[in-house]
């Protein structure tokens, strides 16, 4: 209740701002009329840039704000409807797990033990930084064992099978997958791996119930919608991710239940559930308003997939950008120190190195090069037949000649300027 408080309060106080800087910049002279008087680079278009900025500053902060308060009211009604049960906390970090279960943590195989994702994902980004793991020290923080060589499949398997045997949730639902999907090193057994999902399931593992639902999803199995629907509520009910996003495609029709189980997922920082949303935002779908900060906000947070390292939603983050630099800037891009080119330029490269073929992510690339090359990016000369230099690192701006760019440089674009 004091967090929704001072929730209220910040709000309120953005709103007044916000108010009181739009007030005063109504009664100046317009951006591109500065531009057009006294140049991109002159202190009256950096200072009126500025004002712009700080505005914008605080809408975003505002636009957040109240983002943050959609998703903490989805995920209150959940909680209402359906108090977590397994809650507990990280045995490294002491967070709070409010589900935990094989989206939320890491399990060790040697003994069972677990810590968060976050914790789990420190690890590892550390031991591949630095080639040690300092962390553990190779040990399992619980049971002091040898860690398991990661490519040792047969004895992780052992280990696993022993504990599914000796009754452990996690491990049967592993070991049921395993089996039912020939994954692993293990032979496909449908009927041994039938039974070891369903051990988990009748412990109330998420990860056993989401696995039910895939069951009666199966093809070559006898498929069963109303059961597949059935245990994808119980785990998404008790906070498994995957089975809140693979409900929310159920609900494609339904905008109001579509968008709430996505929010859930996406509130757990599932990758895939924070792009959709970000998507969602930037092209106003599912009863969802277009908010290009909000579109920027959630593929930022989500720019990789952490399985393949792979850019995702790249071209999104890019359009983005784009549209909030004509929103605040009245179409003026090119302002050093402001402009969305660079960046926006960059992002859709990097789409383009994910699919070589997006046409969309092609077609922006190049509206945006043939505008900006036609003239000095600094002095605003026309190209005409003369051959303008290209910035080498950004690919994203063109001079008349090198004094122009080294004016630029030193005018702003050092801070917009981003290695392609």
């Amino acid at each position: 209740m004091q967090v929704d408080t001072m929730a209220d309060e910040t709000e309120q106080q953005l709103r007044e701002k916000i108010a009181s800087q739009r007030s005063f910049i109504a009664n100046l002279p317009t951006l591109r009329s500065i531009v057009d008087e006294t140049g991109l680079t002159s202190p009256e278009t950096k200072a009126r840039a500025q004002l712009i900025k700080d505005l914008s500053d605080n809408e975003e902060q505002l636009e957040l704000l109240l983002e943050s308060k959609r998703v903490a009211a989805v995920v209150r009604l959940q909680d209402e409807l359906h108090p977590p049960l397994d809650s507990e906390d990280c045995p490294i970090c002491l967070e709070t797990i409010k589900h935990v279960n094989n989206t939320t943590i890491v399990r060790f195989g040697c003994c069972g033990g677990w810590v968060c994702q976050q914790c789990g994902n420190e690890h590892r980004a550390k031991y591949k930084a630095e080639g040690f793991d300092e962390m553990f020290r190779c040990k399992c923080p619980f049971c002091r064992e040898e860690m398991l060589d990661a490519n040792d499949h047969k004895k992780q398997n052992a280990l696993i099978l022993k504990h599914a045997n000796n009754g452990m949730a996690w491990a049967q639902a592993y070991i049921g997958s395993w089996y039912f999907n020939g994954k692993n090193g293990f032979s496909v057994d449908k009927e041994k791996g039938l039974k070891f999902i369903e051990q988990a399931a009748d412990q109330r593992y998420p990860g056993g119930i989401f696995d039910m639902a895939l069951v009666y999803n199966e093809e070559n199995l006898e498929r069963d919608e109303s059961k597949y629907v059935y245990y994808l509520k119980e785990a998404a009910n008790l906070g498994h991710q995957n089975a809140q996003l693979l409900l929310s495609a159920v609900y494609r029709n339904e905008d109001e239940k579509h968008v709430y189980y996505i929010t859930l997922a996406a509130s757990q920082g599932d990758a895939k559930a924070c792009s959709m949303l970000g998507h969602y935002f930037l092209n106003a779908k599912f009863g969802l308003p277009k908010s290009f900060i909000l579109a920027k906000h959630y593929a930022e947070k989500r720019l990789y997939d952490e399985v393949s390292n792979v850019v995702v939603y790249a071209c999104d983050i890019s359009i983005a950008l784009l549209q909030l630099g004509k929103e605040r800037f009245g179409e003026v891009l090119e302002i050093p120190g402001h402009s969305p080119i660079p960046k926006s330029l960059f992002w859709l490269r990097k789409a383009l190195e994910h699919d070589s073929a997006m046409d969309e992510a092609t077609e922006i690339i190049s509206m945006i090069e043939n505008q900006v090359k036609s003239r000095c990016t600094n002095c605003r000369k026309e190209a005409g037949c003369s051959s303008f230099k290209r910035c080498t690192r950004c690919l994203g701006a063109w001079y008349c000649g090198k004094e122009c760019q080294v004016q630029h440089w030193k005018a702003g674009h050092k801070f917009d300027c981003i290695k392609s």
